[in-house]
């Protein structure tokens, strides 16, 4: 499902629109929805990312849904990028019912250091996030 085809309007806070694809930007939640055959790599990324910190502020404490709703690819090794520049997320979900989608998510996995979920519903996903964030939150508050 679209968030454009979902009853989440209301937690949508922004959105930033590339020619990659689409990021909703919620409370704690970045969900991204990317075009059809492209392949996306950390040139693309670093625009999200940037907006992204752009609205949150440096000091964020994010979740990554990648709503996985038209068939593209990740250059997975990039991931190594986003670590180099010292990003980080609470937690990654990937909305998929394909295999194939979730196949291509297991080969990020090899290079991504937290683990991904997989959720075959937007809202379950959504929902975890919130969850995950609460507890990553008060982890650091207890540090």
């Amino acid at each position: 499902m679209r968030i454009a085809d979902s009853n989440l309007a209301d937690q949508i806070l922004d959105v930033h629109i590339t020619d990659q694809g689409i990021f909703y930007f919620l409370d704690g939640i970045v969900i991204s929805e990317l075009n059809e055959g492209i392949t996306y790599t950390w040139e693309e990324a670093k625009n999200a990312i940037d907006a992204a910190i752009e609205f949150y502020g440096d000091d964020y404490n994010l979740c990554y849904i990648s709503n996985r709703v038209n068939k593209y690819s990740v250059k997975p090794s990039d991931w190594l990028k986003f670590y180099r520049n010292n990003f980080r997320l609470n937690g990654y979900a990937v909305v998929t019912k394909s295999e194939n989608s979730w196949f291509n998510a297991l080969m990020e996995k090899l290079f991504y250091k937290v683990d991904i979920k997989r959720f075959d519903s937007l809202y379950d996903a959504i929902n975890w996030c919130k969850t995950h964030n609460d507890c990553c939150n008060k982890k650091t508050i207890a540090s």
